[in-house]
């Protein structure tokens, strides 16, 4: 078993997660965290593949304190799996590459600065490597007519087509090569987005009174791959109010089916959507009346919609409308 501490982890805190893990997944793998300020850990061993458009996510609580349970499906075999992280100083990261949200993606946070593992992003982000880990030449990344060299691992300075460029960065090659995520993005033409907080920006929620609760932070990624847009925020707002005023009529059709009682509450105003004009990626964010806490998602690639999941995930999203009748029953 590989481990590496910061002064202020306890070994015995990593067995019980250890234990845990083991527990839940049925597998006999070790754990191994960077050794950076912040103390992070993954499964090794498996590797899954993310899918482009793809965002059902949930993150849930476990027994252990700080350590949460990342759900998601394998878009290899359609059946949600699950992987383990630890809530550090500045919250979980998740990110996203053009709209699916990569498994276990091991970013780390040193200096202000964000990495990702190369050998976790560069196929999502189209990008072939070569890591010779030589002098002059140590990594090469190339998309498209575009090249970047990182002559050695800690320079001032990088090749940008040949062409020399100014460039702080420091590549940490401990069991993946960690490269610095938005120079090596924008380098290549995507944009990204930084979201602190995911519930306080789209779920109008303010844990700041709870501080033990986790923060949940999104990098969103958008990398171009020769796709366009498709629609536009009024084509979802159009296709939202449309499936949100069908969704109330069949949940009022369903309880009088059933000869359940219908109560006032039931005939919420279904077309009362808004537009925020913020966006999470490639997805439009849009809010229902009296369910602002449950952002409503529209891809302007697929013109597929999400919303914030309903129940035990404290966060999470799921290919679907809001499951209003589950919060009103």
């Amino acid at each position: 078993m590989e481990a590496w501490f910061d002064t202020s982890e306890k070994r015995d805190g990593y067995e019980k997660q250890l234990q845990y893990f083991r527990e839940n997944t049925g597998s006999s793998a070790s754990l191994f965290c960077v050794p950076f300020a912040s103390w992070r850990m993954c499964i090794r061993g498996r590797k899954y593949q993310m899918e482009k458009n793809k965002a059902d996510i949930g993150i849930y609580q476990t027994e252990l304190s700080d350590f949460y349970e990342i759900s998601f499906e394998n878009p290899d075999t359609g059946i949600s799996e699950r992987t383990f992280e630890r809530d550090v100083k500045n919250g979980i990261r998740l990110l996203m590459i053009n709209g699916g949200f990569v498994p276990e993606p091991d970013t780390v946070l040193q200096n202000g600065i964000i990495y990702a593992p190369l050998e976790k992003i560069a196929e999502p982000l189209g990008i072939t490597y070569d890591l010779t880990r030589r002098e002059g030449k140590y990594l090469t990344l190339q998309k498209g007519d575009t090249t970047l060299v990182f002559p050695r691992y800690n320079e001032s300075t990088v090749l940008l087509n040949s062409h020399e460029m100014a460039a702080s960065y420091y590549l940490c090659d401990y069991d993946h090569l960690y490269v610095p995520l938005r120079f090596v993005v924008e380098t290549f033409g995507g944009k990204v987005q930084y979201v602190d907080d995911y519930e306080k920006t789209f779920c109008n929620e303010d844990n700041s009174e709870f501080p033990n609760r986790v923060k949940v932070n999104v990098i969103a990624i958008e990398m171009p791959d020769g796709t366009k847009p498709q629609y536009v925020s009024k084509d979802g707002m159009e296709k939202i109010i449309d499936v949100s005023v069908q969704y109330r009529q069949d949940l009022i059709a369903a309880r009088e089916e059933a000869n359940q009682k219908i109560e006032e509450k039931f005939y919420y105003d279904a077309s009362a959507v808004t537009y925020t004009g913020k966006k999470l990626g490639r997805f439009y964010v849009y809010e229902l009346k009296e369910f602002e806490n449950f952002p409503i998602y529209f891809n302007e690639y697929t013109g597929e919609i999400y919303s914030e999941a309903v129940g035990l995930p404290l966060v999470g999203l799921d290919k679907h409308f809001i499951n209003i009748g589950f919060m009103l029953s």
